[in-house]
């Protein structure tokens, strides 16, 4: 694994921020951020016509798509996932994830989750990893590391929090658009009564997703990878991840509520 060293000296301190900066970028690059974000808005994309075709009864005009487009805006998510991050990780857990995903394992990792989660907006290759995962033995070698990397990053509750929480703020931009703001206590408490049911489906999802994603990997690959989201930079990278979706995610969705509540209103004259 290819090691990063830097000269501390020939960095000067008003030059630090910018320094900080191309670090960051590197990182983000060597995770292929960009071509997430491109996944993402794809997904949005999807989520537009679902919503057309449920919340508003097939009257989602050109209108509302071009806003589904907009909301979706690449350079913006990009933004605010580098400023996210970047609060979180230090300057040392920069350098040291960079080296991780800048390695060949790194690099297949990241490859290996984008092509299944491309694979995974196919409804059939979806029902198909479900299913191949609900049939999967339990008590293989590969299994018992795809649950030791789910664990140690707490991908569930971390999933199952994100969700609830894209939920509220597409109600909330719902009722503050319509303006009639809803109580939250209320509205959280409807929430968290489907918390067990967006528990079963997120778990569902993501053994599914990784066994699906980690099946070309080896069984000592997926030990190193493991070994390090268990150290330090890794467990804080997984943090910073999970708050810069978070806060993307969440500032998507309330537009999404806004939106939704503009072509209701429009329908309705």
């Amino acid at each position: 694994m290819r090691r990063l060293f830097y000269n501390v000296l020939a960095i000067a301190s008003w030059s630090s921020p910018l320094a900080a900066d191309e670090k960051l970028d590197r990182l983000m690059q060597a995770m292929q951020l960009q071509e997430v974000i491109e996944i993402i808005g794809k997904e949005g994309r999807e989520q537009g016509e679902v919503l057309i075709d449920t919340v508003l009864d097939g009257n989602g005009d050109s209108y509302f798509q071009a806003e589904v487009e907009d909301i979706y805006d690449p350079v913006w998510m990009h933004d605010q996932m580098i400023r996210t991050v970047g609060e979180y990780l230090n300057e040392g857990q920069i350098e040291q994830a960079t080296v991780f995903f800048e390695s060949e394992l790194g690099q297949t990792i990241i490859s290996l989750e984008n092509s299944a989660r491309m694979a995974l907006m196919d409804d059939a290759i979806d029902d198909m990893a479900r299913q191949a995962y609900r049939q999967f033995d339990r008590e293989t070698e590969f299994y018992l590391l795809i649950d030791e990397y789910v664990h140690v990053n707490d991908l569930i509750e971390q999933n199952v929090q994100g969700s609830l929480s894209a939920d509220y703020n597409f109600f909330l931009g719902i009722s503050n658009s319509q303006g009639f703001p809803m109580e939250n206590d209320l509205l959280l408490n409807q929430l968290m009564e489907q918390k067990g049911e967006v528990a079963v489906e997120t778990e569902s999802w993501v053994y599914s997703f990784l066994l699906l994603a980690y099946q070309p990997l080896s069984k000592a690959q997926m030990r190193e990878n493991i070994a390090f989201s268990r150290t330090e930079t890794g467990q804080a990278l997984n943090e910073a991840l999970f708050k810069g979706f978070d806060f993307m995610i969440d500032g998507i969705y309330y537009r999404l509520g806004e939106a939704v509540a503009r072509a209701i209103d429009s329908s309705e004259l």
